[in-house]
């Protein structure tokens, strides 16, 4: 007996030393991170910020300007900003940079909503009016409600206002809740194809139309919670609140994994199961349930752990650590690629789950230093910094994992993660 005790002491002091050693090195690669994408990512010529940029930070030729990258381009600089007092000169002006484009150029002063996108130059583009879509809606929001919070600027909370009750009044279910995902410029749910553009059968999350996506439900959950933060409507509570339902109680399932599509009525598709997803989402369900005030909610907590067990045990890496992209609800994963913002949402949650959960058979603690050697060792550039698109052998050629900014390639997972484990490990 008391050389078991004597072993899971080693094996505690190991890990908590190594835990401390990665302080360390997540915060040199923060920095080394923010350094590579800004001031680099801004267009100051045209407003906004570049969508493509090469694996050495070189801005590539693009034609469009899209929602999502915008929007989270300025959460980031956000988010840094308020979260860093020693970054706050830097990262501000980028912040309201993002924002006033965001509000000139990405919303539609015609019809509301947000573009998904426009020309690279501003201007409207040949697709802008095909659709508008409640994902990209949710990460406006979510990036003003963040630069509201660091500049008290009240044109940044109106419009993230005016984009909450754009998606409101046009997409919320009444019936079913949730929300209508794709939409005609003009506000009109998009839920079959289009006179005149009969190819057009899925919207901008790969939802069938028509469709709820566990996808965009998510990352309204994350707007609406960082809304809720600066603006505590009580419309916008009873949204959050049901969006918080929703995701807990009809797109997880048992035994911890979430559906990916369903019907108006939240009956499911038989689809696979994304690992990333579900471990951001354990943390995304934890951040609302402290923005409503009860942080140990006994309803939840369960889901949040069981989203993290479920990765574990079916997505989980066990011979080079990290989770793989997708699998099957019971069984071996089908897609075994190792996506950047997967491994963010994995670092995050695993630690989370480490000081949330005590269950000493899940090895959370371990997970979460095989999770960062991970990222070091294939994840992180270390010629140029930032991140791989994807994980890369040691000495490999990255070839098309390598570009560091696209359309859906940002800062953002990174970022938050590196922010959230950072702070944690240094108030233990």
């Amino acid at each position: 007996m008391l050389r078991i005790f004597v072993f899971l002491v080693v094996v505690w002091t190991a890990t908590v030393s190594a835990q401390q050693d990665i302080a360390e090195q997540i915060e040199r690669e923060l920095r080394r991170d923010l350094e590579g994408w800004y001031p680099r990512c801004v267009d100051k010529e045209r407003g906004g910020f570049h969508t493509k940029i090469g694996r050495d930070w070189t801005v590539l030729p693009y034609d469009t300007k899209g929602i999502v990258s915008q929007a989270r381009m300025a959460w980031t600089a956000a988010e840094v900003a308020f979260r860093r007092a020693e970054w706050k000169d830097r990262f501000e002006p980028a912040a309201r940079h993002g924002a006033d484009f965001l509000r000139d150029k990405m919303w539609d002063a015609e019809c509301g909503g947000f573009f998904w996108d426009i020309a690279a130059d501003g201007s409207a583009s040949k697709e802008n009016d095909k659709m508008k879509h409640v994902y990209g809606q949710a990460f406006g929001i979510y990036a003003l409600a963040a630069v509201y919070r660091l500049s008290k600027d009240e044109r940044d909370l109106q419009l993230a206002k005016a984009a909450f009750h754009w998606i409101d009044r046009h997409g919320h279910d009444d019936r079913y809740g949730g929300y209508v995902e794709a939409f005609y410029r003009d506000g009109r749910p998009m839920i079959a194809p289009p006179q005149g553009n009969p190819a057009l059968v899925k919207g901008m999350v790969g939802e069938p139309l028509g469709a709820k996506s566990m996808n965009s439900h998510i990352h309204l959950l994350e707007a609406f919670t960082a809304l809720y933060h600066v603006w505590p409507d009580t419309v916008l509570r009873s949204r959050l609140e049901e969006l918080l339902r929703i995701i807990r109680d009809k797109i997880t399932t048992w035994p911890g994994a979430m559906r990916l599509f369903f019907k108006d009525d939240w009956t499911p598709a038989a689809t696979f199961v994304s690992f990333g997803h579900d471990v951001e989402t354990a943390f995304l369900l934890l951040e609302a349930i402290e923005a409503l005030g009860r942080p140990d909610d006994p309803e939840t907590l369960p889901v949040c752990k069981a989203l993290v067990d479920h990765s574990l045990e079916f997505g989980w890496d066990r011979t080079d650590g990290g989770f793989f992209y997708e699998g099957a609800t019971f069984g071996h994963p089908v897609d075994r690629s190792k996506a950047w913002w997967t491994q963010a949402e994995g670092l995050n949650a695993l630690y989370i789950a480490s000081r949330r959960f005590d269950d000493p058979g899940k090895e959370y603690a371990k997970r979460f230093v095989e999770q960062w050697s991970l990222i070091e060792r294939k994840i992180a550039d270390p010629k140029f910094g930032g991140w791989y698109s994807e994980a890369v052998e040691p000495g490999a050629d990255p070839k098309n994992r390598g570009d560091k900014g696209h359309l859906w390639e940002t800062p953002y997972h990174e970022v938050r993660a590196m922010l959230n484990v950072a702070e944690m490990l240094s108030s233990r």
